[in-house]
């Protein structure tokens, strides 16, 4: 019997150590998950995106919900210069705010602004000469500031949101609102071939 018991002390201190020495040798082979490596400041016209952080969803989410859930139209106005169109392309900008008056584009869609909502990306960019436009939805008592640029890598500021929304189908539709009503697209096209 002494011998029987010998043999199941040693089975089983000899499989509780080699769970122990496989358990060692697992914990030595896991290597920590790198820090993720230092980004190089971001350059003149550059624009580098990323996943929007909770929240940053969040700020994005509470500053287009009275719009998402408006009862009355969504309308979209545009800070457009007050003086008189000369047929230039720089007529389309939004001058400063002193030279300008708001004009109704016409309305956006809650589906679109949903989308706009639903977002996931951030953009972050360097200084750029490109122009902005400014922009302003309004529903009832409601307000809230956009911007775009022609670039729509740069994305859409929106509002006090700490980002740039990073959005090609929303900032189509606004283009697309302003290009109606202006012509934008027809002399910047007629700018760049000549």
């Amino acid at each position: 019997m002494y011998p029987l018991l010998c043999t199941k002390v040693l089975r089983t201190a000899l499989q509780l150590s080699c769970g122990a020495v496989l358990l060692t040798a697992g914990a030595c082979n896991h290597r920590p998950p790198a820090a993720p490596a230092e980004q190089p400041p971001l350059m003149a016209g550059e624009a580098r995106f990323r996943p929007m952080s909770k929240e940053e969803k969040i700020e994005l989410q509470h500053a287009l919900e009275p719009f998402v859930k408006a009862d009355s139209p969504v309308e979209l106005w545009y800070s457009a210069a007050k003086r008189k169109d000369d047929g230039s392309f720089e007529w389309c900008i939004s001058p400063a705010p002193a030279e300008a008056e708001w004009v109704n584009l016409g309305s956006l869609p809650a589906a679109e602004l949903s989308k706009l909502a639903a977002e996931t990306t951030a953009t972050d960019f360097g200084e750029t000469l490109d122009y902005w436009l400014r922009l302003e939805l309004r529903s009832g008592t409601h307000r809230l500031n956009l911007s775009i640029c022609p670039a729509a890598e740069f994305g859409v500021p929106t509002g006090d949101c700490s980002m740039s929304v990073y959005s090609r189908p929303f900032h189509k539709t606004l283009w697309a609102l302003i290009d109606k009503k202006y012509n934008i697209q027809k002399r910047f096209d007629k700018v760049v071939h000549m």
